[in-house]
């Protein structure tokens, strides 16, 4: 990008949601820096991994995106557009602390990993059913039976497009692109199934004293 689309859109909010509403791929590359410098401060000043921040970040342009498209968003002159993101990387962020907070010590990432590498010896599946022969050291053996079969129960209440979604990318270990190639979707939609299959799963996944 040209230094004078940098400081056209940085003065003028304007003609910056002009060319985001016509998915300007310039106008997405500046969102995205001037965002970035905002937003993952923020996080990693409140503890979060940089890993996680980001993925936050790709979170929320998705979820922008939708809003722009569906004129959920509309710009206002008292108020710019980077700041209106802000809002929405905070509020994302709290969600996922909330969200994390709930969760049984290992995280939804670490548990597909392990789901992953031990289904073949800890799983045996007939008729919809599900055994355990063992289960590695690590967590005592009935906290890692019990978040195995909870992972698995939780997993299978899912719509079938979540379960492909995030078997691609958690167990496969696709990219969002390459997922979004898959699904015949763009990336930014593929970026939000994700996190909404993951939330969806997160909901289903609850600890022992809920159940």
């Amino acid at each position: 990008m040209s230094n004078t689309n940098f400081q056209r859109y940085e003065r003028d909010d304007a003609f910056f949601y002009k060319e985001l509403l016509e998915e300007n791929p310039n106008a997405f590359t500046f969102l995205y820096q001037q965002t970035h410098q905002q937003c993952i401060p923020f996080a990693l000043t409140k503890g979060s991994e940089i890993e996680e921040a980001e993925d936050i970040l790709q979170e929320c342009l998705a979820i922008f995106i939708v809003k722009l498209r569906n004129r959920e968003y509309t710009w206002q002159a008292n108020a710019k557009i980077t700041s209106y993101f802000y809002r929405i990387y905070i509020n994302q962020w709290k969600k996922q602390i909330d969200q994390k907070s709930k969760l049984p010590t290992l995280s939804l990432q670490q548990d597909f990993n392990q789901y992953k590498d031990e289904k073949e010896n800890n799983f045996k599946e007939t008729e919809g059913e599900i055994s355990i022969d063992k289960v590695d050291v690590g967590y005592e053996n009935h906290e890692r039976e019990w978040i195995f079969v909870q992972l698995e129960k939780a997993f299978r209440t899912l719509k079938e497009d979540c379960q492909k979604m995030l078997s691609l990318f958690y167990v496969e270990e696709l990219s969002l692109k390459l997922i979004a190639e898959q699904l015949k979707i763009t990336e930014a939609s593929a970026t939000l199934k994700r996190f909404r299959c993951a939330k969806y799963l997160r909901e289903s996944f609850k600890p022992k004293n809920q159940n």
